[in-house]
């Protein structure tokens, strides 16, 4: 718990004005604890997200909805498994907050049951999961036809979406996550002042990886790098 509250206090000392927070516990009361705890610290200036990574059934889910909601969550992400589209739906129509769903819905066919159904209103592709950038723009122009948020997932390539994110046509103002720990993989850093990411100016999409990511992390025998 005081760990998680420096985490985020220094992020708001540094200007950031929304944050996330993981829940998903064994004990849902542990969640109810944290989220609570950080909510009376940062006040009410500050907007808060969780994220449950697919954590919780349906059961859990309504037994924790009212602590979000008296926590004001901006949204609750991957509340459900991936693929429980009348879970996600139903979880949606019983709450005022908004119900995300990303890095798991790996098709414009499956983010479009989604949107169709009102099971999300927090829609965040990853272009690396789904069928590339062609594929991106298509689910990401659903959404803002529906009147959605878009947040692109930043895990896998958050350098690519801070390029994209600006496209769209939605009416909500442009929101991507950022993942400070994965920067040192790439020659362009993003660079975040007061909670606002300046998009790169340079060519390219910003997906250069230094040599010594590749020597560090990449998989012997795949790709460019040599095994001998």
């Amino acid at each position: 718990m005081d760990e998680l509250i420096r985490g985020l206090t220094g992020l708001i000392d540094q200007g950031w004005r929304r944050v996330k927070v993981k829940v998903g516990k064994p004990d849902r009361r542990e969640d109810a604890a944290r989220l609570r705890a950080v909510r009376r610290t940062l006040g009410d200036e500050v907007t808060l997200m969780c994220d449950a990574n697919q954590r919780w059934d349906l059961s859990t889910a309504n037994r924790i909805m009212p602590v979000l909601e008296e926590t004001r969550m901006d949204w609750a992400e991957e509340p459900l498994h991936a693929d429980d589209l009348d879970g996600h739906a139903a979880r949606q129509r019983s709450t005022s907050l908004d119900i995300a769903a990303d890095e798991s819905v790996y098709s414009y066919r499956q983010f479009s049951g989604f949107i169709a159904h009102d099971a999300i209103r927090v829609v965040q592709p990853d272009a690396t999961r789904l069928g590339g950038v062609t594929e991106w723009l298509q689910v990401t122009g659903l959404a803002a036809a529906r009147g959605l948020r878009v947040a692109p997932h930043a895990g896998d390539m958050m350098q690519l979406h801070q390029h994209l994110v600006g496209v769209g046509l939605s009416a909500a103002p442009p929101l991507v996550e950022f993942i400070p720990w994965t920067q040192d993989a790439y020659a362009e850093r993003s660079v975040v002042r007061e909670g606002y990411l300046q998009r790169p100016q340079a060519p390219g999409a910003s997906t250069a990886i230094v040599p010594e990511a590749r020597h560090s992390w990449q998989v012997r025998g795949v790709g460019a790098l040599r095994t001998g």
